[in-house]
C-alpha cells in the first residue's frame, strides 16, 4: 500500500479532500531520507501528526454534526482510537524506541487510508448534500 495520493481517496468535499492531500504530503515529507536515529525529525513528525489530527478531526466532526450524520459517535470513536495510538507513539518516542518510525509508518498508512476509504466515504453524501455540493 503506497502512501501516494490517489483520486480514489476523493470524497468530493473540497475542504476535507485538501486536508487529506495535506496529510499525504506530510507523510511523504516525513519519509524522505529519514534516519531512525534522527530523533529531532521524529519528534517533528509526531508533533505535526498531533497538530494535523487535532485540526482535521475537529473540522470533519463539525461538518458531520452540522449535516446531521447519524453515525457521528462511532466515527468519533475511531478518531479517538487514532489519537490514542499517536499518544502511545509519543510515549515510545520518549523512551527512544528505535522501531518507532517503522511502526508509525505502517500504522498510519494502513489506518488512515482504510479510514478514508471506508468510514469517511460513509458520511460523504450526507455532508455533500448539507453543503449543497452535488
Amino acid at each position: 500500500m503506497g502512501s501516494d495520493w490517489s483520486n480514489r481517496y476523493l470524497l468530493n468535499i473540497p475542504e476535507i479532500d485538501q486536508q487529506h492531500k495535506d496529510f499525504f504530503r506530510l507523510f511523504d515529507e516525513a519519509n524522505k531520507g529519514f534516519d531512525v536515529k534522527d530523533y529531532n525529525k521524529l519528534e517533528t513528525i509526531i508533533r505535526q501528526l498531533e497538530e494535523y489530527l487535532q485540526y482535521h478531526f475537529e473540522v470533519e466532526e463539525k461538518l458531520m454534526e452540522e449535516a446531521g450524520y447519524e453515525d457521528l459517535e462511532n466515527h468519533r470513536k475511531q478518531h479517538d482510537i487514532f489519537i490514542k495510538r499517536i499518544k502511545e507513539m509519543r510515549q515510545e518516542f520518549n523512551y527512544m524506541n528505535p522501531l518507532l518510525f517503522d511502526k508509525i509508518t505502517v500504522f498510519i498508512k494502513k489506518w488512515f487510508i482504510s479510514h478514508i476509504m471506508q468510514s469517511d466515504k460513509e458520511y460523504r453524501y450526507r455532508v455533500i448534500n448539507h453543503l449543497n455540493l452535488s
